[in-house]
């Protein structure tokens, strides 16, 4: 009778470690699909980013004056640099694997990769608000061969607060997205605890 007892409890034993091997398994998922969406998302910003590089980078003969010229390279920069720094911190959240680490080392690799998420994102949104300040001179150069800074055109103070208003729209929208994908992350990695 003690020998079926212990078989039996080894047998439970062994149904609950699976079990828990397979809700680690299944939480990891639910994890990884909030950063795939955010990552995907990302690499095709970034796709747009280079083709405008390219773009700006073929036709900047065309910016003829020292400011345009200025701007251009800052476009640039913007375009090459803010993609790569934006996957770099997704992947540093799709790196929590809670099927590998203890709890602990999931939540201090969490917290870290939201402290830099997080300030990543706030440096992104100053320097696009500064890239849309840079592309305006740019882009009137480049597709209508007008030089703002010589000639203030009126249309350009009327478009301003609309272009103001859809920046401040687009920035309210991704970081809300932002924000659900982190409050559900941590979330799901609470989960485990229980």
């Amino acid at each position: 009778m003690q020998a079926a007892w212990s078989q039996m409890s080894q047998e439970l034993e062994q149904q609950k470690q699976l079990t828990d091997e397979i809700i680690l398994k299944m939480t990891q998922q639910k994890y990884s699909n909030q950063w795939n969406k955010i990552f995907t998302a990302e690499k095709m910003a970034g796709v747009i980013c280079y083709v405008a590089l390219v773009a700006i980078l073929a036709n900047f003969r065309d910016l003829d004056t020292v400011l345009l010229q200025i701007c251009g390279i800052l476009c640039m920069l913007i375009l090459a640099i803010l993609p790569i720094l934006s996957l770099k911190t997704i992947k540093a959240m799709k790196r929590v694997n809670v099927t590998t680490m203890s709890y602990k080392e999931t939540m201090e690799t969490y917290a870290k990769g939201k402290k830099n998420f997080v300030n990543f994102q706030k440096l992104n949104i100053g320097m696009s608000f500064v890239f849309m300040l840079l592309t305006i001179p740019v882009s009137a150069k480049l597709l209508n061969g007008e030089d703002l800074f010589e000639t203030l055109d009126p249309k350009l103070w009327i478009a301003t607060p609309f272009m103001f208003a859809l920046f401040g729209l687009l920035i309210w929208v991704v970081m809300r997205c932002y924000k659900r994908v982190l409050r559900n992350s941590e979330n799901i990695l609470q989960e485990i605890e229980e």
